[in-house]
């Protein structure tokens, strides 16, 4: 993956380990997909993906969108609900994020997080705010 990604959006270090692809941007629509392998290092003792990797694959798909729609926003909050466990029966995820609202108090996004045969396995939600410096 090169340096830098559509510009001048610059690529995060964790979507380099993850090994991350962006696969579609729509800015009119505000949505942005990514495609992730499922790689067995990320896995827990029940052969399962971490909740954690779960959770980067979905935050790591908002914010560049979020750079892309141009806000430059941090994380404040995140939440996810797991649905189906990512294992090695599935040769990748793709992660679709979109902007839900902007207010005065921030910008939500959230995101679904699909197996490779389509089926829903994670949604999120997450608070994106302007840094304090």
């Amino acid at each position: 993956m090169e340096d830098k990604t559509w510009g001048t959006l610059p690529t995060p270090k964790i979507y380099i380990e993850l090994q991350g692809e962006f696969i579609d941007f729509n800015k009119e629509e505000e949505y942005l997909v990514c495609k992730f392998p499922v790689q067995s290092k990320y896995f827990n003792p029940m052969d399962t993906t971490l909740g954690g990797i779960i959770d980067s694959y979905m935050d790591v798909t908002m914010g560049p969108l979020s750079w892309l729609l141009g806000e430059r926003v941090v994380t404040k909050s995140f939440s996810a609900k797991y649905i189906r466990p990512v294992t090695a029966d599935y040769k990748y995820v793709t992660a679709k994020a979109w902007r839900e609202s902007v207010s005065e108090k921030g910008s939500i996004y959230k995101a679904e997080l699909h197996l490779d045969t389509d089926e829903l396995a994670a949604v999120s939600e997450g608070l994106f705010v302007q840094p304090k410096n």
